[in-house]
């Protein structure tokens, strides 16, 4: 029993096998209010292999100094999935017993209708934002015809010197790589599965809100929606922020690395917690 997903069940019945007779509900209290050990749900981040986590803590630290002047000279883009009917977590106050009024529900739906979009943001905005057709993915055919298209134009008219991509393989593409050289564009080296590093992640989740907000009715209406949220609905001052937070949050990050935890070994933790237990048995 060395896992912290163990429950109160499980813990309750491995000390009963020590002949102490404890309730869940008791066990359950004290992992709360004596060692602050709340059961929550998991959080869930992208798998690093060691070779990413040390690209990652690289980069962290070759652009812990930069200023937001320097990031603002950035254009970050991604492709994400946006769907008919978005199931975003959302909280509901109804009244007891309603728990599946229609009125306090959220509906769900197989197979939705959906999109893959290519988008990019600076400090100034929004800009391109590119629709794949349906059933498809991106590869680095159509990622070159993209970038080709739009990206300079962009860079320029958002006043932007680096461009920044995930290692996704259409971006990793030969012919991707090579044209970027060719034209001399600058590219922020990125590390690897690390979503949360990335500002544009953020805007997806706000544009995914903003749309879901006009529940559009079909997958014409759903692009249409995209488009009218992309242009007219998503302020500048969001990217901004966005964007101009980068220190803080790589700050944030290092500082979250270098705290000193106190480390909760797992066993002898447990055993402590049969200690306590026979203890309270002989009082």
């Amino acid at each position: 029993m060395n896992s912290p997903t163990c429950s109160a069940k499980k813990i309750r019945a491995e000390l009963g096998k020590t002949g102490s007779r404890i309730s869940r509900r008791t066990i359950s209290c004290r992992l709360t209010d004596e060692f602050g050990l709340k059961s929550q749900e998991l959080a869930r981040k992208p798998r690093l292999t060691p070779a990413m986590k040390l690209k990652r803590l690289q980069f962290e630290k070759k652009y812990k100094d930069w200023t937001s002047q320097q990031w603002s000279r950035v254009l970050f883009s991604d492709e994400t999935t946006i769907q008919q009917f978005a199931s975003m977590r959302r909280t509901v106050r109804r009244p007891p017993g309603t728990r599946y009024n229609e009125r306090f529900t959220q509906q769900t739906m197989k197979h939705t209708p959906s999109v893959m979009i290519w988008g990019a943001i600076s400090t100034q905005g929004t800009a391109g934002l590119f629709f794949l057709d349906p059933g498809t993915t991106m590869n680095g055919k159509k990622y070159l015809e993209l970038i080709k298209e739009k990206l300079e134009s962009h860079m320029a008219v958002h006043n932007c010197e680096i461009f920044m991509h995930d290692g996704a393989p259409c971006c990793r593409a030969k012919i991707v790589t090579n044209f970027l050289k060719t034209k001399n564009i600058k590219l922020l080296e990125w590390p690897g599965n690390s979503p949360d590093l990335n500002p544009i992640e953020n805007f997806w989740t706000e544009l995914n809100n903003r749309v879901a907000e006009k529940h559009p009715i079909s997958l014409p209406s759903l692009i249409k929606t995209i488009k009218s949220s992309w242009v007219l609905d998503i302020p500048a001052e969001l990217c901004r922020n966005l964007i101009e937070g980068m220190p803080r949050w790589i700050r944030a990050v290092l500082q979250e690395k270098r705290r000193t935890y106190e480390v909760l070994n797992v066993d002898i933790f447990y055993v402590k917690w049969i200690t306590i237990y026979k203890y309270d048995a002989y009082l």
